[in-house]
């Protein structure tokens, strides 16, 4: 696998050799052409969406109310799919990269993986519901069961990585580099205090102690 160091794929790639009719001459080595044809091409790490920032003013998320999760900047560069041909050293480079998966590192030991960028969430699917009514996401979602209150910072690291594979033909060869992008964004996640009503029609807050963190 390829991972992404100062913007330029690194890793190990692979290669299925082509048969060249009699009388072609490859002026250059078209996997070293390939590669850099690929990291010329523009590929970035998606912005992130998630369901909380849309519903809550606080941007936090609330204990089993589903997330919503989707590349907020859906395109060539972030989900694909990207081309770019290029002649360099008298060969010819074709590559298109396409995004395989995205896997979401939720930050508490879960990890969530989808297909595509995922559905956006508008405030037109909780208009008229409680929070328990919300519907979880058709495509990408989780449902946290723990707050983030014991975390250093008093939210969940949440990572989007999207695995790209990019197919190359040129030079009588062809081949393909996997290549990865992620971007992390904080989300806090809270319990709901209950509220009780009291007999004589005032209000009390239900007090409750928090767990200690282990």
């Amino acid at each position: 696998m390829l991972g992404v160091v100062e913007g330029r794929p690194q890793g190990i790639e692979r290669f299925e050799p082509v048969i060249r009719p009699p009388g072609d001459v490859v002026v250059a080595d078209p996997r070293v052409v390939a590669r850099r044809v690929v990291e010329s091409m523009a590929f970035r790490a998606p912005q992130l969406g998630l369901s909380p920032y849309v519903q809550s003013a606080t941007g936090d998320g609330v204990v089993n109310v589903p997330i919503w999760m989707w590349v907020a900047d859906p395109g060539e560069n972030t989900t694909g799919p990207l081309t770019k041909q290029a002649t360099l050293d008298g060969v010819t480079i074709v590559a298109t990269g396409t995004v395989d998966r995205i896997e979401w590192t939720m930050g508490a030991g879960d990890k969530v993986t989808c297909k595509g960028g995922g559905t956006p969430f508008t405030r037109a699917y909780a208009e008229g519901k409680s929070l328990k009514e919300i519907p979880p996401s058709p495509t990408c979602g989780h449902k946290y069961r723990k707050t983030s209150r014991c975390e250093n910072t008093g939210k969940f690291q949440v990572t989007a990585t999207a695995y790209w594979n990019v197919h190359w033909t040129g030079g009588g060869m062809q081949g393909n580099i996997p290549l990865n992008f992620s971007r992390s964004i904080p989300l806090g996640v809270t319990d709901l205090r209950p509220v009780l009503v009291a007999p004589e029609g005032g209000t009390a807050t239900a007090q409750t102690t928090p767990r200690p963190c282990q």
